[in-house]
């Protein structure tokens, strides 16, 4: 079998699919960066974006469904990097190493990543029990999904206190980080900011 039949080639339905997600989260977390939450409704959402209510469901089920969908992707994105990397690369390693590929990977798309990354930021800064209640809504979270990764690349169970422990601490540094990049106004490299902070762990083996 190829490579080229091994990678995934977005078509055209799908790269339109996301364009129109984005373009409902960056309304979404506009919104939500400069008004009060009960004022950003879900018909609110889809007049600011130019789109009915109907095609709205077609793509976020709730608007905390909106709210969590950008986090959960990256975090996605970023475990799933991190389940390939070399099993002889540490945590450490192997985090910073997604990093790394992920932020190469977006290429042309960084400057919209960055804009889009720090309108969630502020939204999180403005309104964080909002936000927060939203993540804590959906079916996995970020510190759960750290911990699946760290299981995998250890070879252990979720009970074992080393998962726990480690992802904790990847988390919080990840989290850490980020609320750093928007302080700052996301002048920095977010990847850079990210990576700076992952160097200042031990090797987590």
């Amino acid at each position: 079998m190829s490579v080229e039949t091994l990678v995934h080639r977005p078509n055209g339905w799908e790269l339109r699919r996301e364009r129109v997600a984005r373009h409902l989260e960056r309304t979404a977390l506009t919104l939500f960066a400069q008004e009060a939450p009960q004022d950003v409704t879900i018909e609110r959402i889809a007049a600011a974006a130019g789109i009915s209510m109907r095609t709205f469901f077609r793509y976020f089920g709730s608007r905390d469904e909106v709210l969590a969908a950008l986090p959960r992707t990256l975090t996605e994105i970023l475990c799933n990097r991190v389940r390939d990397r070399p099993a002889h690369e540490s945590l450490v390693e192997a985090f910073s190493a997604a990093v790394r590929e992920t932020d190469a990977e977006r290429g042309d798309e960084r400057e919209a990543d960055r804009e889009l990354l720090l309108t969630w930021g502020l939204a999180v800064h403005r309104l964080p029990e909002t936000v927060l209640l939203a993540l804590a809504r959906g079916a996995v979270s970020t510190a759960v999904s750290f911990q699946a990764a760290v299981c995998a690349r250890l070879g252990v169970g979720p009970d074992d206190a080393r998962a726990g422990a480690y992802a904790a601490a990847l988390s919080g540094v990840v989290s850490y980080a980020f609320e750093r990049w928007v302080a700052r106004g996301g002048d920095d490299s977010l990847s850079d900011t990210l990576l700076d902070a992952l160097a200042t762990l031990p090797d987590l083996r």
